[in-house]
């Protein structure tokens, strides 16, 4: 038995007392974290149960959509975000020192894509959101290009020169 102070009056009572023998207010009774994480999982289970009804919302979006393999904006959409996973270190071994990139928390590290070679499916992609350090110390704003093969996962080559897109 442990004492606790009233919430009316402040007078000490017992925790089992159904009501304070000052001022007679009953405790307030405490919600446990149990009762908490019972109910986040009921919620969770009937999201669960409502979304399982449809099945296309649950696959993933490049089996929903498959591109025509001569539909560049198609393949440059579908690859964009494998780009900036893929090409990010092979551009980075491009500068002879140390690399900042400048792209935001969710902006994309490449901002446009053409086609290198249409017959095999290879795209480059193009940005300008990083600086290379020179000797001095001083960053430079350059423009990487990467190469990316059909598999969006395969990096065939990268160049940079320095400078801002248009």
């Amino acid at each position: 038995m442990a004492l606790i102070k009233c919430h009316e009056c402040g007078h000490e009572i017992s925790t089992e007392a159904k009501a304070c023998p000052q001022c007679g207010a009953e405790p307030k009774q405490k919600t446990g974290c149990l009762a908490y994480i019972g109910i986040f999982i009921v919620v969770c289970i009937i999201i669960n149960a409502f979304s399982k009804g449809d099945e296309t919302s649950s696959k993933p979006q490049e089996t929903q959509a498959e591109c025509a393999k001569t539909d560049l904006q198609c393949l440059g959409d579908k690859g964009i975000v494998s780009a900036s996973v893929y090409c990010e270190r092979a551009v980075e071994r491009l500068a002879a020192h140390s690399v900042k990139w400048t792209d935001g928390t969710f902006e994309q590290k490449f901002s446009r894509f053409r086609w290198k070679d249409q017959a095999s499916g290879v795209i480059t992609y193009v940005g300008d959101k990083a600086e290379f350090q020179n000797g001095f110390g001083a960053f430079t704003p350059m423009i990487y290009e990467c190469d990316l093969a059909n598999d969006n996962k395969t990096v065939l080559d990268t160049r940079a020169t320095e400078g801002r897109l248009p």
